[in-house]
């Protein structure tokens, strides 16, 4: 009896450590207000995309805290990342429109979206740089039914800063990849972003075919890009 009775408490010992063990290791759990927006922690770089909404080849694009340039052949591109806004500034002309140019999604996209953040164990080459990633899901904090999935390359040589996208708006079906080559995390040239005292503001209503993409992030997959107005 007594052997008996030694294995029932001993029994009952290690079924309340295996319980008080399982009880110090909850499952992890996403927080109330979500993870941080992996694209806002790199506030002043440069970099030349490729890919992306517009489809950009070899475009060299800056960001400097709020505001991102993007060159073009014979004018550059400003971003108010905070206004959604773009100013295209040509020698001797300046055009103002309400929204933000492609080639700065998803900088410019997703500020009002809970965001998921699922690091993996796996680590690939990107580029020459030694990448780990991480998949990102964006849904919005109403009730709209809106879905982006990302998969994240982040480059341990430059801070985490993600190489590489591929983005699946799952709203609508849409798939594209964005690549990052030249990455510089020293701050840009402030005068990279300045811009002419007078900017003519283009409405809504008067807009031609313009070389950016709806990437505000009230909707739901950025439009695809358009030509900008001579």
């Amino acid at each position: 009896m007594n052997r008996w009775l030694r294995l029932t408490m001993a029994l009952v010992v290690l079924a309340v450590s295996l319980h008080g063990q399982t009880q110090k290791k909850p499952a992890p759990k996403v927080p109330a207000d979500g993870d941080p927006n992996p694209f806002q922690a790199f506030q002043s770089f440069s970099a030349t995309l490729n890919g992306g909404i517009g489809k950009d080849h070899d475009r060299k694009i800056y960001r400097s805290g709020k505001m991102m340039r993007l060159d073009f052949e014979d004018h550059y591109r400003l971003v108010d990342l905070e206004k959604l806004t773009t100013r295209a500034v040509h020698p001797g002309n300046c055009r103002q429109f309400p929204q933000p140019d492609a080639g700065s999604y998803p900088f410019s996209a997703y500020h009002d979206f809970k965001v998921v953040r699922a690091p993996t164990e796996d680590k690939e080459i990107v580029d020459g740089h030694s990448c780990k990633t991480e998949n990102v899901t964006f849904t919005p904090r109403d009730d709209r039914p809106i879905l982006i999935q990302m998969k994240l390359w982040e480059a341990e040589d430059l801070q985490g800063f993600p190489v590489k996208a591929e983005v699946n708006v799952v709203s609508n079906g849409n798939k594209f990849t964005l690549n990052y080559t030249n990455v510089s995390l020293k701050p840009p040239d402030p005068a990279l972003f300045k811009s002419p005292a007078k900017c003519g503001v283009t409405a809504d209503s008067d807009l031609k075919p313009l070389g950016t993409a709806q990437t505000t992030p009230s909707q739901s997959a950025p439009k695809a890009p358009q030509k900008p107005p001579q």
